[in-house]
């Protein structure tokens, strides 16, 4: 087979399954996350009885939220961690590799351990477990992705490479991932049809889910030998590496807008099941309706979204795609819930569909894009210190924001049992669509400062100062 000439070393088939890796990965984190707090804290009329105390305490907190962010502590601490010993690893398996393998199986079993508390339903005990099964997961989720994420710009060796790995990625993940958000809520409905009592088929499509995890998972696996390309390991101390990554002023700024972005998306995400229930007075089936009428708008943007970034550049466009992501979730916040052919109900759904179909075309540059960001900040330090630290920075990456997904559950739960999430009470409801695109709209303007074309400068300024030197 004929190789792509930029990705020299990966053939099309190689290239296929590294990028099945991706939805491997983020079908385990929609089950903890979405399926997760959907199980845990379910909408009034789904079937499903609260696992975990409603109280909230120290003013903000749920059970849910503290289980979540005990959770998200524990997964950014190890970040650097892994980072830092994947870029220093000699494994003979690959200094990446070795860490897909061992991060695989925990990373997929757990999940679904997840959703079989023991206890009974609002006690401590079910508090423990959840919070223990989270922090596990979420190391051993860091064990995975991150070294997988480091490979990218190892693979893809220039912008225009790691646009087309990551518009690859996005184009095989995307539709899998959608058809995921999709198939779990229509599953449930399916197997309830079939006379499963609705926790039982729940926990069936869960299962379901982690198998299909693992077989995408195991993909890059299989595809990557680390053998065939170079690049070069680091030989800094964890201080050393740690102290290097967070002087680099630009990464900082861009992960200050990644921070803001990560509140607002991972608040919008888990919340389409709510709409339905409790704004549309339809069940999870409708649900997954919602997700699909934003594939249109998905198909567009990646058929358009490289001429996007050849006209404006990747920060430009960057910026545009997370602000037409916020816009259109503040009208959520001035709905009112109706039943089907009751009065508003014409209303809630030309609003909400509408709003759903806006809210794709922004979808694919979201996945393509920070990638690519992150990959000019890599070279930059690669070219001032001579040696690849890919792992190192996405490990600072997940210390500065994983804390931010918990941060963000939590804030999801507070809503909910806060201000409601029933249709006779649906302000918590009615609240995530303007919180969250108020996050969205902010962190469109902190990208803003992120100083693209400094750092393209300066990264080919240490590159040529490099090869000037005597060998």
């Amino acid at each position: 087979m004929k190789e792509h000439p930029l990705l020299g070393h990966l053939t099309f088939r190689q290239r296929v399954l590294f990028a099945l890796g991706t939805p491997g990965w983020q079908i385990t984190g929609s089950v903890v996350v979405s399926i997760g707090i959907y199980f845990y804290l379910p909408p009034e009329g789904a079937g499903l009885q609260a696992w975990v105390s409603e109280e909230i305490f120290l003013g903000v907190l749920t059970a849910y939220g503290l289980a979540r962010i005990i959770g998200g502590i524990v997964d950014s601490l190890a970040d650097p961690f892994v980072g830092h010993y994947s870029d220093k690893s000699h494994s003979r398996l690959g200094r990446r590799r070795i860490f897909l393998i061992v991060g695989i199986v925990p990373m997929s079993v757990i999940p679904g351990l997840i959703f079989f508390p023991p206890g009974e339903p609002g006690s401590f005990s079910v508090f423990v477990y959840l919070t223990v099964m989270l922090a596990l997961y979420y190391i051993f989720f860091t064990i995975y992705v991150a070294p997988y994420l480091a490979l990218i710009p190892e693979i893809a060796k220039t912008e225009q490479d790691r646009v087309e790995l990551s518009k690859l990625r996005a184009v095989i993940g995307g539709p899998i991932i959608m058809a995921f958000g999709v198939l779990w809520l229509a599953g449930v409905d399916v197997l309830k049809d079939q006379g499963m009592d609705a926790t039982t088929a729940l926990q069936t499509i869960v299962v379901i889910s982690c198998i299909a995890s693992f077989l995408f998972s195991i993909c890059p696996i299989l595809a990557v030998d680390e053998a065939a390309f170079s690049s070069v390991h680091s030989s800094m101390n964890m201080r050393e590496a740690l102290t290097k990554t967070l002087s680099n002023r630009p990464f900082l700024i861009y992960l200050s807008a990644q921070i803001v972005f990560i509140l607002g998306i991972t608040l919008s995400g888990p919340a389409v099941p709510y709409f339905a229930r409790v704004i549309l007075g339809r069940d999870e089936g409708f649900a997954a309706q919602l997700s699909l009428a934003m594939l249109p708008g998905i198909i567009i943007g990646f058929i358009v979204i490289d001429r996007i970034v050849a006209r404006f550049g990747t920060k430009a466009t960057l910026v545009g795609t997370v602000f037409l992501l916020g816009i259109p979730l503040f009208p959520y916040g001035f709905l009112h819930p109706s039943i089907p052919g009751g009065p508003g109900d014409q209303l809630n759904l030309m609003v909400i569909v509408g709003l759903s179909i806006i809210k794709g075309f922004p979808i694919a540059g979201l996945m393509i894009l920070p990638t690519v960001i992150l990959g000019q900040l890599i070279d930059l330090d690669e070219a001032r210190t001579g040696a690849n630290r890919a792992a190192m920075y996405y490990g600072v990456q997940g210390l500065l924001t994983k804390w931010v997904y918990a941060a963000s559950a939590a804030i999801f739960s507070f809503l909910l049992s806060a201000y409601g999430r029933s249709a006779a009470e649906p302000l918590g409801v009615l609240l995530i669509g303007p919180v969250s695109g108020s996050f969205c709209v902010i962190a469109a303007f902190l990208y803003t400062f992120y100083p693209e074309q400094e750092v393209r400068k300066a990264a080919i300024q240490h590159a040529s100062d490099l090869s000037d030197q005597p060998g």
